[in-house]
């Protein structure tokens, strides 16, 4: 087995400093999908199918790139961008062009970049101290008091799942491994909706958003190489489907292109 050499106190340093960047003061990070634009980052949000990549992260003529699934559940979808978002920090510095896809993401895994990513994620969603505020101040428990429902509370806190507050929590020593297998086990025993039932608590989370969302500039690129002539209308139709808009009012007559890019080879390898 290959020993990893990881410098958890710089990521958790790197992930406070970017948190601190961006004035979050709330306990979890509220809004990841707004933050990550402000960091200059272009974000897209596609439904792929559940089961297919969580996402991945590249740099593309130079502009740092995180696409997400969609189709998986919100939590997941989440610690997803939080997972690239490390990616983008540590592997992309040099805007080099490469691409980092994950189909899964483990706390086990044997690649020092999957490991420090999933590493980042976890410090920048549930700072360690964070979380023991929260339980303190906010659920008023003692560490060996925590039932399932407060795991809930947890999630709803930081917009994390069930099992990924829970690995947290047994990582950083707030409890032991026969804590977290009983928590795990009461997850198996009423799901994850019965438990968000029984507090009344939104179940977005637990859901998929199946959304299509790209970068503002996406539109303003693909008519501009439209109107230049650069792509036929036929490409400028697929283009805009993606994010819902009709290109006919743009049509113009006597414009013309000599390849056709087929916009719906951008994301055919991940489907």
């Amino acid at each position: 087995m290959i020993v990893l050499k990881l410098d958890n106190t710089e990521i958790e340093k790197r992930a406070l400093n970017l948190r601190q960047e961006h004035n979050v003061q709330t306990y979890g990070v509220k809004d990841i999908f707004s933050l990550v634009e402000q960091e200059g980052i272009h974000l897209i949000r596609y439904p792929f199918g559940k089961d297919v990549l969580l996402g991945f992260a590249t740099v593309y003529e130079g502009k740092k790139v995180i696409v997400s699934n969609s189709s998986e559940i919100l939590s997941r979808e989440i610690f997803t961008i939080a997972h690239e978002l490390g990616h983008i920090l540590y592997d992309f510095e040099e805007c080099a062009p490469d691409v980092k896809i994950d189909k899964d993401i483990s706390e086990t895994s044997e690649d020092v970049s999957e490991a420090r990513a999933y590493c980042f994620a976890n410090c920048f969603l549930m700072p360690v101290a964070q979380l023991s505020e929260f339980i303190r101040f906010e659920l008023k428990k003692k560490i060996e008091d925590l039932k399932a429902l407060d795991v809930v509370r947890i999630q709803l806190e930081f917009n994390v799942s069930y099992n990924a507050a829970v690995k947290r929590l047994y990582e950083s020593g707030f409890i032991t491994s026969q804590k977290k297998n009983a928590l795990f086990d009461r997850k198996l025993e009423v799901t994850s909706s019965a438990l968000f039932k029984m507090i009344d608590a939104d179940e977005k989370l637990l859901t998929a958003e199946n959304t299509i969302k790209v970068p503002n500039q996406y539109f303003e690129y693909v008519t501009s190489n439209y109107e230049k002539g650069y792509i036929p209308f036929s490409s400028l139709q697929k283009a805009l489907r993606l994010i819902g808009r009709d290109a006919s009012p743009l049509k113009k007559e006597g414009m013309k292109a000599e390849d056709d890019v087929d916009i719906d080879e951008l994301f055919e390898e991940y489907r």
